[in-house]
């Protein structure tokens, strides 16, 4: 007789979840290392120009949204959800990308000298964030659909293997340019 809830069953459905939450992470920190620049020049204009961020310097603001975008390219998957946890629940299935940049915000770019004030609520922030960011990843997801059904093209490369891997990242740098380090 078969038990349910066996130990067998739960570690599977564990390694289930981890693969997928290993892929996300990876196809995130992928669309966030190619569109680094462009994710701060949006966000950085969309900010002051919808006056959640007021300050005397945007230069001084918008470096210091930089530091928290480049801060989001080594933070590990644990200290991400450490620093979204305080408002993880502000709408239903939020974007994390969305969510760290919002928290930043509130806890430090709020502090740096050159911004004055930050006004609006935690979800006014966070639906002018996850705007530009969605606007950006439908971009990015239509481009990697394209690299992907030429990569399919090819007779030579199978999926998985390391020459596919090569050749995939070979395209994405030549239609989106460098990643970010």
């Amino acid at each position: 007789m078969k038990r349910f809830g066996s130990s067998k069953e739960q570690d599977k459905i564990i390694r289930a979840l981890d693969r997928q939450e290993r892929q996300e992470a990876f196809q995130r920190d992928r669309f966030f290392r190619f569109k680094l620049p462009e994710i701060h020049t949006q966000l950085s204009q969309a900010l002051i120009m919808e006056k959640i961020i007021e300050t005397d310097n945007p230069a001084g603001a918008s470096d210091a949204l930089l530091k928290g975008l480049r801060k989001i390219l080594k933070v590990n998957e644990f200290d991400l959800k450490y620093f979204i946890a305080p408002i993880r629940d502000i709408v239903p299935r939020p974007n994390p990308i969305s969510l760290y940049i919002t928290q930043y915000i509130l806890e430090v770019v709020i502090n740096d000298p050159s911004v004055i004030d930050v006004y609006g609520t935690d979800e006014d922030i966070y639906r002018v964030i996850n705007d530009i960011i969605s606007r950006i990843n439908m971009k990015f997801d239509k481009a990697e659909e394209e690299i992907l059904q030429q990569l399919s093209k090819s007779k030579k490369l199978t999926p998985g293997s390391r020459e596919y891997e090569i050749a995939l990242d070979e395209y994405f740098k030549k239609r989106m340019g460098e990643p970010q380090a």
